[in-house]
C-alpha cells in the first residue's frame, strides 16, 4: 500500500469512527466499552489487511516497522488480535529473512493508561509468545511518547523488561523524526529543486 493509499484509508476509517459517535453520544462513564463497541463496528465495516496495512508496515529500504497506534485504536481488539499477531510476526519474519536484527518505530500519540489497561493482552502476548521479537529487535523507537510512559512501563514491565534498554524515546521532536524516517523532507526538497 502507497503512502497516498494508506493516508486515504485512514480518512475513511477516521469517518467511520466519526459517524459512530455522532449515531452514539461520547459518553464520559463507561468510555472503554463504547470505544471496544466503535472498534468491532469499524472492524466489521472495513477490510482488516487494509486496515492493518495502515497501521503497520515496513518502511521501504530498511530493517524498519513502523506501527501507528493511532490507526490502530480505530479498530484493534481483542476479536482481530489473533489476525493483527500474525500479520505483524510476517513483517517481523520478512525482515528478519533480509537483516539480521530489526527496529520497530511506534507513534504512541494519545496513548494513555486506560489504552495500555484496554489493549494489555494484546501487548504481552506480542512479546510473551515471539522470543524472536526480543532477541532480534536491535531497537525500539517511541514517537510522540506519553508523559505517563514510567507507568505504562510499570504495568507492562513484566513483558517488556528486556526491551526497555533497546528504547528510545522522543517527545516534541517526534513529527520532525518520523518525517527523518521516511525521508519525507529529503523528498520534498528533491521535488522543489526539479
Amino acid at each position: 500500500m502507497d503512502p497516498a493509499e494508506r493516508e486515504y484509508y485512514h480518512k475513511q476509517i477516521v469517518e467511520a469512527k466519526n459517524k459512530f459517535y455522532d449515531n452514539n453520544i461520547k459518553k464520559t462513564v463507561f468510555k472503554n466499552k463504547q470505544k471496544l463497541e466503535c472498534t468491532q463496528k469499524v472492524s466489521q465495516d472495513f477490510d482488516i489487511k487494509k486496515m492493518m496495512e495502515c497501521t503497520v508496515f515496513i518502511v521501504p529500504n530498511k530493517n524498519v516497522i513502523y506501527y501507528n497506534y493511532l490507526i490502530f485504536k480505530l479498530y484493534g481488539n481483542e476479536s482481530n488480535q489473533p489476525i493483527l499477531y500474525r500479520y505483524f510476526k510476517g513483517l517481523v519474519e520478512t525482515l528478519l529473512s533480509q537483516y539480521e536484527t530489526f527496529e520497530v518505530h511506534v507513534n504512541l500519540k494519545s496513548f494513555s493508561i486506560s489504552a495500555c489497561r484496554r489493549y494489555y493482552s494484546m501487548i504481552t502476548s506480542s512479546f510473551d509468545d515471539n522470543t524472536l521479537f526480543t532477541e532480534k529487535l536491535s531497537r525500539l523507537v517511541i514517537y510522540n511518547t506519553p508523559s505517563i510512559i514510567d507507568q505504562i512501563t510499570t504495568i507492562l514491565y513484566a513483558t517488556v523488561k528486556d526491551v526497555v534498554p533497546k528504547t528510545v524515546y522522543y517527545y516534541k521532536e517526534s513529527e520532525a523524526k518520523i518525517d527523518e524516517l521516511f525521508d519525507i523532507r529529503q523528498q520534498q526538497q528533491q521535488n522543489t529543486t526539479k
